[in-house]
């Protein structure tokens, strides 16, 4: 994931970045201690005017997740402009919305793109704060228990259970020996803390509160159920005659990809009725469980449109030619591309000098780039 780049920080997320010494630039994916000064109410709870009086409870109670939980919401920003950076909404309402993040025009609308807009910044907030629990940094949680110090299995057994079937591999060897142990990340503390941060207080009043909580629900339950088994060996010389293993979250890129696709498969339900929000066929958890929904058709985001997110697509770089999302034909919608010059430094004539130096001269290069109309 490249540096982050002050240009795209939220005014949601501003009150969170001088907690930490040298974030700004640094790499959002990487877990990190949290650095002086101390997390408090204060400091972190009486900076945030727009939380709720809910969620200034769950800050006063426990600051330190809630700025986990604010680092998560810019993670998953920045994970949503990845995921869509080849589509005609590329997430930039998000990140451009005024002084609340949640005032964003697509996350107020029912579009395939809000509930995974969504599903996304609850997927954020539960990584980030199930890894800050496996790291120690909250005083709210801890490592998450998987089993008894005693417990040990065998790889292939395991697998047999969850399966059902008989083992396809025979006898285990002894390198199949493992117990869980190090510090598991507690998705329950997690996934509780994101329910609470998100989730519109009180029973659903309409078919936009149904689709939020539907989208927060998938989202937080794809982080638990991509969580990756991580093992340390032990035996002589490094043998790995055993291991160690305990659950960590799973790679936020992989969470992306997973809600990117499940939103290309979202299912549209219309609603029954507008005032009680109840959806056509009725929604069910078991049938519906692992599926985003939505209840309003997308608009096809061609041009500058505030109301509905829409930044337009004129000036956008494309690719001629390309069948996908990015190529000029379905980017630039009908209207065309120009090809433009852009002149830019590389580095170019390098030396190495002994010991050890490199030394390169800034040669000017010319790239050809098509841009929509």
């Amino acid at each position: 994931m490249a540096p982050m780049s002050p240009c795209v920080a939220t005014c949601l997320f501003a009150a969170c970045l001088c907690l930490w010494r040298g974030i700004v630039g640094h790499d959002f994916l990487g877990p990190r201690a949290l650095a002086e000064p101390v997390l408090t109410p204060n400091t972190i709870c009486m900076t945030l005017p727009w939380l709720s009086r809910r969620q200034l409870g769950l800050c006063t109670r426990s600051p330190e997740a809630m700025a986990s939980a604010l680092q998560g919401i810019h993670l998953a920003i920045h994970e949503c402009r990845h995921q869509l950076q080849e589509r005609r909404w590329d997430c930039s309402d998000l990140s451009s919305s005024g002084t609340m993040l949640l005032n964003s025009a697509v996350l107020k609308r029912g579009f395939r793109e809000s509930a995974f807009a969504f599903s996304l910044l609850a997927a954020g907030v539960t990584h980030a704060v199930a890894t800050a629990c496996s790291l120690g940094e909250l005083q709210s949680c801890g490592c998450a228990r998987q089993g008894t110090e005693t417990q040990k299995l065998k790889l292939s057994q395991l697998q047999t259970l969850s399966r059902g079937k008989a083992s396809l591999w025979g006898e285990p060897g002894p390198q199949d020996t493992w117990e869980w142990g190090g510090c598991s990340a507690d998705f329950d503390y997690a996934q509780k803390f994101a329910r609470h941060f998100l989730d519109p207080r009180g029973k659903p009043r309409d078919a936009h509160a149904r689709m939020q909580l539907h989208s927060h629900r998938v989202g937080r339950k794809v982080v638990s159920e991509l969580s990756q088994r991580r093992c340390k060996c032990h035996g002589p010389s490094g043998s790995c005659q055993f291991r160690t293993c305990w659950l960590a979250a799973p790679d936020f890129r992989r969470v992306g990809s997973h809600l990117r696709e499940r939103m290309d498969h979202a299912i549209l339900l219309r609603p029954h009725n507008s005032n009680s929000g109840a959806f056509r066929p009725r929604l069910q958890r078991s049938r519906l469980a692992k599926h985003l929904i939505f209840y309003e058709p997308s608009p096809d985001f061609c041009e500058p449109d505030p109301s509905l997110g829409s930044p337009g697509t004129r000036g956008r770089p494309c690719t001629k030619g390309s069948v996908r999302p990015d190529g000029c034909s379905s980017l630039c919608c009908g209207r065309g591309h120009n090809v433009l010059q852009e002149v830019h430094a590389q580095r170019c004539h390098c030396r190495f000098h002994w010991c050890c130096h490199v030394e390169c001269e800034e040669c000017p290069a010319t790239e050809w780039v098509n841009v929509c109309k």
